[in-house]
């Protein structure tokens, strides 16, 4: 995706004066992590103050608009490239790669996210009756996606940053426009995936069920035919709408799902890899250890040794 040239519209000036805000609750808070929780359990600062390596994780459902720096994400074999007043979004829990390209001490990487769910959307959408938006080929229909904020949405958040100096106004106010949020991202161009998740959610069957069963039951032996019919679907239905959502097959996404948990557990302190190896499913430590190089560049105490030395959490 080419970077975006902002400050010569209006909605750069909404993005100057949205970093700015964010920098200082880092400033006022003194907090070093990169990471800042508000007073909203749903709304958090990023800040990244050098680049980073090319990392593997699980990005929930969840909006992230980025403020300043530059970015690279790679979902499924799709890698994009982007800078200020674009946002990443994930409508299901998505094994994604990504990196911070640009960032430095003077400026540094700042992004401000939200969690999304689909009751939330539901709601929504019932309640205003929103039309079904035009599909557009830009999402190629799956569950994570980049694309570009409008004026509209980054003054909706700029009111939301704002809003954090008035915590009287907070618990009424932060609710309409968390609504205005949802409100544009589900009439946005690339707001038909939201409606797949949300249909998923309302049916309580299909993919949305077979991507939580697999994440709850992820060290257990996945048998398609099985998982199929746990979620009412067939076989070939289930696999054709699995991989057009999350660019990858039902065990593919189990496998992801196994080797970052293993890689969580051994940044957590164990180093037994072959214990954790079984623990996340594998029957074989040599073969949990050809893919996890495979997927994360190096053997398992290596690549951990290397996230430690960089002071990266999990």
């Amino acid at each position: 995706m080419p970077e975006q040239e902002t400050t010569a519209r209006p909605e750069g000036r909404i993005l100057t004066e949205l970093c700015q805000r964010v920098a200082a609750h880092y400033q006022q808070s003194g907090s070093t992590e990169q990471e800042l929780l508000t007073a909203l359990p749903w709304l958090r600062f990023i800040r990244v103050r050098e680049p980073t390596v090319f990392n593997r994780g699980m990005l929930e459902p969840s909006m992230c608009m980025l403020l300043q720096g530059r970015k690279k994400m790679l979902i499924g074999d799709n890698v994009t490239e982007y800078g200020p007043g674009n946002y990443s979004m994930a409508a299901v829990d998505m094994p994604v790669s990504g990196q911070v390209t640009q960032a430095c001490e003077e400026e540094p990487y700042y992004g401000v996210r939200i969690d999304l769910n689909s009751k939330e959307i539901a709601d929504l959408i019932v309640s205003l009756q929103i039309s079904l938006p035009e599909k557009n080929n830009e999402t190629a229909n799956a569950g994570a996606w980049v694309t570009h904020s409008d004026e509209g949405l980054q003054d909706a958040f700029l009111r939301l940053v704002k809003l954090l100096d008035s915590p009287a106004d907070l618990p009424v106010l932060s609710k309409l426009i968390k609504q205005e949020i949802l409100y544009r991202l589900v009439t946005a161009p690339t707001g038909a995936t939201f409606w797949k998740q949300t249909l998923s959610w309302t049916q309580g069957k299909g993919v949305g069920e077979a991507l939580a069963w697999i994440k709850r039951h992820f060290a257990e032996p996945l048998k398609i035919d099985e998982l199929a019919k746990r979620v009412g679907m067939s076989t070939s239905s289930l696999h054709h709408r699995f991989k057009e959502l999350t660019v990858m097959s039902p065990l593919q996404y189990q496998k992801q799902i196994r080797l970052l948990e293993a890689r969580r557990m051994l940044l957590s302190g164990s180093e037994d890899v072959a214990s954790i190896a079984w623990q996340v499913g594998y029957e074989s430590p040599s073969q949990f250890n050809r893919e996890y190089r495979r997927s994360f560049g190096a053997a398992p105490l290596q690549d951990v040794q290397t996230l430690r030395q960089l002071g990266t959490t999990l």
